[in-house]
């Protein structure tokens, strides 16, 4: 027998809500309401609002905590491409004129603004290293490699009033973020560049989500 297109559309219907149904039980009350809302998530503001640019992703390991050089250069990768890709910024300055910068023989006297304002930056992500593991070995099955930063935003033209020269946060510490993979997760990736490259990648991710509006997973 042949059903009509509204006797279809019934027997849709009956089975999406049963799929519901089923996967309530395993869903967390949040989560739920999310997946009854059409798994949406909640939107979730810009906690600061980047220029068009340029901007200078300047990362800062002074304490030398990355112990795998590569991790710092794909972390630049990583969130130049997020910050494009969300349209947080239109221009991001190359690696290449920071690389320049590090060079001369009076950079580790500047300030990240100073820094900022020679390479032509309209504002500075200054991310400052705090933890870092990309390790083969894992000690910890939970938390088996990680990369934790704080990040702040600055302003290089600003040369009157210190006070001035931070836009974002106002704590004098930064807002932190981190990233971290558990020991599954690192078995899974074999070397430290491929475990690196997860954890740049997700990080990246979350430092771009404080300067565009997003919503969350659920």
């Amino acid at each position: 027998m042949k059903l009509s297109n509204c006797d279809c559309r019934i027997a849709i219907e009956k089975k999406a809500a049963l799929l519901i149904l089923w996967a309530l039980p395993f869903l967390n009350g949040c989560a739920a309401a999310a997946f009854l809302a059409g798994g949406r998530g909640e939107k979730v503001k810009a906690q600061f609002k980047l220029s068009e640019g340029p901007i200078l992703v300047f990362i800062d390991d002074k304490n030398e905590r990355v112990d795998w050089p590569a991790a710092r250069r794909f972390l630049w990768d990583d969130l130049s491409q997020e910050l494009i890709r969300t349209k947080s910024t239109a221009r991001v300055i190359p690696i290449q004129t920071e690389d320049a910068i590090r060079q001369t023989t009076d950079f580790g006297r500047l300030s990240a603004r100073e820094i900022g304002e020679r390479a032509g930056a309209d504002q500075v992500i200054w991310i400052e290293v705090q933890d870092f593991l990309v390790s083969e070995q894992i000690s910890d099955a939970t938390n088996a490699a990680y990369f934790n930063v704080t990040v702040k935003v600055v302003n290089p033209n600003e040369k009157e009033s210190r006070s001035k020269v931070r836009l974002w946060p106002t704590t004098p510490e930064g807002h932190f973020v981190t990233s971290s993979m558990t020991g599954g997760a690192v078995l899974d990736n074999k070397n430290k560049d491929a475990i690196a490259r997860v954890l740049t990648a997700k990080l990246a991710v979350e430092v771009a989500r404080l300067f565009h509006d997003h919503k969350t997973e659920f």
